[in-house]
């Protein structure tokens, strides 16, 4: 080759003459690439069957079944049903219970064992309700479907998905005891396959209720509830039957946990919010309809009284603490939700009676076939054909929201990535006040669509309902993260993981409770119904400024420090055995110093504790 002048001359290094690729190599790599190799070390680990019951439960019984049941409960109970928005929230905040419950799952498999066994049990019994609830809602005509009947059933389907969470969250905990180099490769197992199992899900769900209609999902939902019991019926779960585990030793872990000052107070406020959350559930499903005014004075009285009791109790182990725990319910009460908006925007199943998007020829030739005889007359009391495209509502398709879902899942991953990157240094009431004031923001964008002010700025109601899902994802995740971690470092010792549980079945019941007040909402403003939606931008605009009263409590409520303080410098006190025997008055240090076993109750959350700190 030619060298340019004053160009240095470089002459090649010799190399190594390269050895052909064997088809092993190629195969091996092939395995890495797909997961292949990962599935087999853990395998190898731990038994094929006992991965293969993660991924049943994690991946298709939450992954998918999760996908078919929560797309599906808008259009069967708003439409088929024909419930309004305030009955929805009522219905959706009770099916919600379970997830509320999830520490006493817990303790209920440690304590008392069905069979010998303590998990296996509890999981086969969690598919069988799920298989009889959703066979149910598959079967069951939606006009001879009530309110109080659609809730329960829904109920038992949440049983169905979050009991066997508990279970599986357990069996990881102890299995990461034994080979804690793989604990992280087991929770990348469980929530890997949750999210490759419900991306197909979560695309074909609302391509298959446009086409066939809600109670089509209810019934591939079946599947899933059958895929739960397999592990259970196998004996996967590699569970050794015992002798019936005596009433002494059930006794014995009672007595263990009353006898611990903070586990007393830890499960005493699990029990407290538990009860409370059943208790609320019910009266807003049996009498919130007859009783409405009534109903609403009490849950907001309860709300009132369950975040004092929570504080006094959780205050004789740290007022830190027991502040944040406050915040975490707070923060979702504060937030009043209901359905609406969609409700208000989106275009009802092909196969519903619910005709409002039809267009005026539709709703002309559907008249003639009805004269004609060739057709059935609408329902006594429904809505003229096509009142919603006669408004020029947005009449959004299920498949439109199915695409919003999506993003909104990718938009969690793209959430958590910017906290990480820019805000991880921010103090914890920095980012939240922030975040909760641009959420104010952002949400007030929504009178912005219900007033249609989008279309005379050129923006059609797709591109506006989509950008709204991406700001409100990602600062939803910026909000989520810094919970999750103080969350995590305010958890005494000796019971993190049932502390971190409490934590999560607060937000869970902030968040179903934020829907009953949601509903007392409608019912306060009145005439936010089909088809004329009167108050509904009045409802908006309320519902707006609500949502940002959190930022008042932030520097109230919410710890100091930023994710790399420590627990002292983030104001809590009890940070080890001195404060423990503060506690107790110095009796039983030994004990409680000892090595003595950790009740599995802790290990039944543990999973969620070993997440939050890999994400630290």
């Amino acid at each position: 080759a030619r060298v340019r002048k004053g160009e240095p001359i470089r002459v090649p290094c010799a190399t190594p003459t390269t050895r052909p690729v064997s088809m092993a190599t190629l195969l091996r790599r092939a395995d890495s690439l797909t997961g292949r190799a990962f599935l087999r070390r853990l395998s190898a680990a731990f038994g094929w069957r006992y991965v293969a019951a993660c991924i049943l439960a994690y991946g298709v019984n939450q992954g998918m079944g999760e996908k078919f049941v929560f797309g599906a409960r808008q259009y069967y109970l708003l439409d088929d049903i024909g419930m309004t928005s305030a009955e929805y929230g009522r219905v959706a905040g009770f099916s919600h219970i379970p997830w509320q419950l999830k520490s006493l799952f817990g303790l209920l498999s440690d304590t008392v064992p069905l069979g010998g066994m303590h998990r296996a049990p509890y999981m086969l019994i969690a598919g069988v309700l799920g298989l009889f609830a959703l066979g149910m809602l598959t079967a069951l005509p939606a006009a001879t479907v009530s309110a109080p009947l659609a809730g329960f059933l829904l109920l038992l389907t949440n049983v169905n998905f979050a009991m066997p969470d508990v279970m599986i969250d357990a069996t990881v905990a102890e299995r990461a005891k034994v080979r804690p180099e793989l604990g992280a490769a087991l929770q990348a197992l469980c929530w890997g396959s949750l999210g490759v199992a419900g991306v197909p899900a979560g695309v074909v769900k609302g391509y298959l209720i446009e086409w066939y209609g809600a109670r089509l999902l209810f019934g591939l939902a079946i599947f899933a509830a059958l895929a739960v019991m397999v592990p259970p019926l196998g004996g996967w779960l590699g569970e050794t039957r015992r002798a019936a585990a005596s009433r002494k030793g059930v006794r014995a872990m009672c007595g263990e946990v009353w006898s611990h000052p903070t586990k007393k107070v830890v499960a005493a406020s699990a029990a407290l919010v538990g009860l409370y959350s059943i208790s609320l559930g019910v009266l807003q499903l049996t009498v919130g309809r007859s009783h409405s005014e009534l109903v609403d004075s009490l849950t907001l009285g309860g709300n009132f009284g369950l975040t004092t009791l929570l504080y006094l109790l959780l205050r004789r182990v740290d007022d830190c603490l027991a502040r944040a725990a406050v915040f975490t319910f707070l923060s979702g009460v504060l937030q009043p939700y209901s359905s609406v908006l969609f409700e208000w925007a989106h275009a009802p199943a092909a196969d519903s009676a619910d005709l409002r998007c039809r267009s005026a020829a539709a709703c002309a030739a559907l008249d003639a076939a009805v004269a004609n005889g060739t057709a059935p007359p609408p329902p006594d009391g429904s809505l003229p054909c096509g009142w919603a495209a006669a408004q020029q509502l947005p009449c959004l398709s299920p498949i439109v929201y199915t695409w919003v879902g999506v993003v909104s899942s990718a938009t969690l991953a793209g959430g958590t990535a910017l906290y990480a990157t820019y805000f991880q240094t921010w103090s914890y009431r920095s980012i939240l006040a922030t975040s909760q004031a641009a959420l104010f923001l952002i949400n007030l964008l929504d009178n912005v669509f219900v007033a249609r002010l989008n279309l005379r700025f050129g923006v059609s109601d797709v591109a506006f309902i989509f950008g709204d899902e991406v700001l409100v994802g990602v600062l939803s995740r910026l909000q989520a993260m810094p919970f999750l971690i103080y969350a995590a470092k305010l958890c005494p010792p000796s019971v993190e993981a049932s502390m971190f549980a409490l934590f999560m079945g607060l937000s869970n019941f902030g968040s179903a409770a934020g829907q009953y007040v949601g509903s007392a909402l409608l019912r306060f403003f009145g005439g936010v119904e089909a088809p004329a939606f009167e108050r509904l931008g009045a409802y908006v605009f309320t519902r707006t400024l609500i949502g940002a009263t959190p930022i008042l409590l932030v520097p109230l409520l919410v710890p100091r420090g930023t994710p790399q303080s420590t627990a002292a410098a983030m104001g809590a006190r009890i940070s080890g055995d001195v404060e423990l025997d503060k506690l107790k008055g110095g009796e039983d240090r030994q004990r409680l110093n000892s090595s003595e076993a950790r009740p599995a109750a802790e290990a039944s959350s543990e999973g969620d504790c070993e997440r939050v700190e890999r994400t630290v």
